[in-house]
């Protein structure tokens, strides 16, 4: 629950417990999607505010069926979209082997800006798996508009059907929120120091435009290790085809660990409840002996952001956890 307040207009870090992000902002209310809430394999919060999310009550969204289908074990990292006035979520599945992790997306049963059911979309193939140009392992899936006004997925990625290393980010444009259009593109590999300690990964891709430009943030290195994980960037050029992997530029890091703060990542930035400024939502880690592995240890926190003219984030460095932070603009003391 959310932390005591330094002062009137303040909060500290962290907010709640939790792990991989992951918020919509429709119409001024904020939809946190995660799984492992306990009450089915997706949920979602809802708030008029951002740190409201910390006293929201999880709702249920989507729980799987019954027996060892494809979809039925550790689903991972759900996030959930509003794309053209219908809901989808997006998440990775299996049957109880990682190896087998692939892609799938649930549709919402009805149209409209409030949650409600949902159904293993048509997309081909069964439960809804992600049909796309090859059959290998992925996780992570991310839904975004580029600068080209086109619909894009992107996600982690091997270039195999198992979960051997390395990690790749892969894109792939859509026909429609649940039909891939075309090839699966690798468009990175991680090479660089701090997307390689232990193991080389990049991982829980967010895809956005800003000011005409396209990004994709994403972790690197291994998530089960408290200080490895950090932020990366890649920067689609200017007028660049986002389908083509020498039109993409890598940055990093971005966001690191600093202070008591250990592996930062699974960045996403969302506006302030009055949409004068921004802010960066992730999760970390304060201790560096979390029992059995990292993902005991994680939480959920958010500090204030920029961007640069560009367009490129800018996030500074984590704040520690029990340093007063201004309540996001539009907040109360109080949150509703």
């Amino acid at each position: 629950m959310l932390a005591p307040l330094a002062h009137a207009a303040s909060f500290t870090n962290p907010v709640f417990k939790g792990q991989d992000p992951y918020i919509e902002v429709v119409d001024g209310t904020y939809f946190y999607s995660a799984s492992g809430c306990g009450i089915a394999d997706i949920c979602v919060k809802q708030s008029r505010s951002l740190t409201g999310l910390a006293k929201a009550p999880w709702q249920a969204v989507w729980k799987h069926g019954s027996g060892d289908t494809a979809n039925s074990r550790e689903v991972w990292a759900p996030e959930l979209h509003f794309v053209d006035g219908r809901w989808y979520a997006y998440y990775a599945a299996d049957d109880g082997d990682n190896d087998h992790h692939r892609l799938f997306v649930l549709e919402a049963d009805k149209p409209g800006k409030a949650i409600g059911g949902f159904h293993e979309a048509d997309t081909g193939l069964p439960h809804g798996q992600v049909k796309l140009s090859d059959d290998h392992w992925g996780i992570d899936p991310n839904v975004f508009t580029a600068a080209d006004g086109k619909l894009y997925l992107t996600w982690s990625c091997t270039n195999q059907a198992d979960s051997a290393f390395p990690q790749r980010i892969c894109l792939a444009a859509l026909r429609d929120p649940v039909t891939p259009d075309g090839p699966v593109v690798y468009l990175s590999t991680p090479t660089e120091s701090w997307e390689t300690r232990d193991k080389p990964i990049q991982e829980g891709p967010v895809g956005y435009t800003r000011n005409g430009r396209t990004y994709i943030t994403y972790s690197g290195s291994a998530s089960w290790i408290p200080n490895d994980y950090a932020v990366g960037l890649l920067s689609l050029k200017h007028g660049g085809n986002a389908r083509d992997a020498a039109a993409w530029v890598k940055s990093g890091p971005v966001f690191d660990h600093h202070g008591t703060v250990y592996g930062p990542g699974s960045v996403v930035f969302v506006p302030s409840p009055d949409g004068t400024q921004w802010w960066n939502v992730y999760h970390a880690i304060e201790r560096l002996d979390c029992k059995p592995n990292a993902y005991a240890c994680r939480d959920i926190r958010m500090q204030p952001m920029q961007f640069e003219a560009s367009g490129a984030p800018v996030l500074g460095v984590p704040i520690n956890a029990g340093v007063p932070v201004d309540l996001p603009s539009g907040e109360t003391a109080s949150p509703p």
